[in-house]
């Protein structure tokens, strides 16, 4: 293998995450990916013997990214918040910042693109994506299950992991709402618009001039 077979091996990824972000996998030839990869045909199957294996690698990198990603947010919020409510609007607000500098041609989900697509992949890296979903619906879902043992929602029967699910599903919408809009802005307000609903869920009316550099609530 070349020296620079990695940075090959990753820049074929690159140009294959961008085509089926915005196509889809089926709609993406190799042809597609060898002209924007700047390779030759016989250098994309040296890397990558069919389709399903390319299918394989991009999920688990992006899926290594996906639980990086959150862990780092995570980590971020508990060392700037001891209060768990705290903890998940800071958590948002991170997101927030990172998808305000996205632009909409960035915008989406790799995860998403593969499940719009029936039978494109098989169970094993199927399960790589259910176990990503999973792992984000257990940090915010957990830090809002905490949540709720210090500060009592204004309604009943809420459930914490249900609220996760909802914060991902805002997440999806916003992805495709900026991407087909051109509007970038729509990605940061939307998760910001979710994160005031939580203020209002778990009654927290934060007072003029207590906001914090993430944007969220000061302390309780």
């Amino acid at each position: 293998m070349p020296r620079d077979g990695n940075e090959t091996k990753q820049r074929i990824l690159d140009a294959a995450q961008a085509h089926v972000l915005e196509k889809g996998f089926a709609a993406t030839s190799v042809d597609d990916i060898q002209q924007a990869a700047g390779i030759s045909r016989g250098t994309f199957f040296y890397h990558f013997p069919s389709k399903d294996d390319l299918a394989r690698a991009l999920i688990v990198r992006y899926g290594q990214a996906d639980y990086t990603f959150v862990e780092g947010f995570r980590e971020r919020a508990e060392r700037l918040a001891t209060d768990p409510l705290q903890r998940a609007l800071i958590f948002l607000a991170l997101h927030e910042d990172v998808f305000q500098e996205m632009q909409p041609e960035e915008a989406g989900c790799l995860f998403a693109s593969f499940s719009y697509e029936a039978g494109v992949l098989d169970d094993e890296t199927e399960a790589i994506i259910v176990e990503s979903i999973e792992h984000w619906r257990r940090v915010l879902g957990g830090m809002l299950e905490e949540a709720m043992l210090q500060h009592s929602p204004v309604m009943e029967d809420v459930d914490p992991y249900l609220l996760a699910d909802l914060a991902y599903g805002v997440f999806q919408g916003a992805f495709i709402l900026s991407r087909s809009l051109g509007d970038k802005g729509l990605m940061s307000s939307h998760i910001r618009e979710f994160r005031r609903y939580l203020e209002v869920l778990f009654g927290v009316v934060p007072a003029r001039g207590t906001r914090t550099e993430t944007g969220s609530a000061a302390p309780l």
